[in-house]
């Protein structure tokens, strides 16, 4: 695959609608048949069938997606993508436009709370810049330095959100592939106000339903986010229910290069564990271009934002933890990749029943 370096071009090229159509085909459903011989063979372990309750059902899963009834704990990543947001200069967040950079370098200094959670796994912390107004490491997977403000413009053109998608997969394919376990996150100052957005068009929902506290604003300023998202959907009203052209005009560099990941780690087989809200939107966007990618995705944790769960249920995804959190940067995914590991090693290493003086259950 190309890599296209900051200033791809914006006119609409042929070649990347062929590449992302590649990049779908890429992708096959879980195999049914790895999923039962990892139920038949729980039946012959040493401990009572099902006693993990939806962690024994995720092992199958896992078992589907990874071709072998015996995957076990999994080598795991996990994944931030930045990006800058043009709405966010309506002060949207508790957070000022332009402190994504800051993150983003404390998450490459290994000092971010993600790199403590990632490091109790252990799970490496790979990420990048996807479209920082303020530049941060490299910049080869980049495409602009940030999105334009949503209430009044589309967020970047269409060519912009479609090479964004393909610089996802790039990314994922060079930094994330030698993961079986991958946890998907981003960070992106008011990119709740563009996912909600971007929600409300994909469920068929409304603002007053889809947008929320974000990072922990007050009740005026969910009121005035709310405000600005019905404008970016009375502005794009007529934009045709594609996800990528949805993408391109409600969307943020850091959620298209996400679609781009969850699709790449589809086709790799790798299971990919999905954060909060803005990486449920990723999911869902590729999953409507590409419905085998949805058997790859887990859910971490539902978040307090009220647009996640409408996410997960369009998902067909409960979440493993509810623990109200909204740190953002992949943190709730990263909590999951213990739970998950946990699950894949007793099921991997709890003896047969045989071995230990107990009979097989029928």
């Amino acid at each position: 695959m190309r890599e296209h370096p900051l200033g791809a071009p914006t006119a609409r090229s042929p070649n990347q609608d062929s590449l992302i159509e590649d990049l779908c085909s890429d992708v096959t459903a879980a195999d049914p048949r790895s999923a039962r011989l990892s139920v038949v063979r729980q039946l012959t372990r040493a401990r009572t069938p099902g006693s993990l309750g939806r962690l024994d059902d995720l092992v199958h899963r896992i078992a589907g997606i990874r071709r072998t009834a015996t995957p076990g704990p999994l080598p795991a990543a996990v994944s931030v993508l930045a990006g800058d947001h043009g709405v966010a200069a309506h002060g949207v967040s508790m957070h000022s436009h332009g402190l994504t950079s800051q993150v983003l370098r404390l998450v490459a200094a290994g000092r971010a709370p993600v790199n403590i959670l990632a490091a109790r796994i252990p799970a490496r912390v790979e990420c990048a810049d996807f479209g920082l107004l303020e530049p941060v490491g490299n910049q080869r997977y980049k495409v602009a330095p940030g999105t334009s403000d949503i209430s009044g413009q589309d967020a970047m053109s269409p060519a912009q959100a479609r090479q964004a998608v393909l610089n996802g997969a790039a990314y994922a394919r060079c930094r994330l592939a030698g993961a079986a376990l991958l946890a998907v996150g981003e960070i992106g100052v008011g990119n709740t106000t563009a996912a909600s957005a971007l929600a409300v068009r994909l469920l068929g929902t409304s603002p007053a339903q889809m947008v929320g506290a974000g990072s922990g604003v007050d009740a005026d300023t969910v009121a005035h986010k709310r405000g600005l998202v019905e404008q970016a959907l009375r502005r794009t009203r007529k934009v045709p229910d594609d996800p990528l052209r949805l993408l391109a005009a409600l969307g943020g560099y850091e959620i298209a290069g996400n679609v781009g990941v969850v699709l790449a780690a589809a086709g790799r087989q790798q299971v990919t564990v999905i954060d909060g809200m803005i990486t449920a939107v990723a999911a869902l966007i590729a999953v409507r271009l590409c419905p085998a990618t949805a058997d790859a995705v887990v859910a971490s944790h539902c978040s307090a934002e009220p647009a996640h769960r409408a996410l997960l249920d369009a998902l067909s995804r409960s979440p493993l933890l509810e623990l109200g959190m909204r740190l953002g940067m992949a943190s709730g995914a990263a909590l999951a990749l213990g739970v998950i590991n946990s699950a894949l090693a007793v099921a991997d290493l709890t003896p047969p029943a045989a071995s230990v003086g107990l009979a097989a259950r029928p």
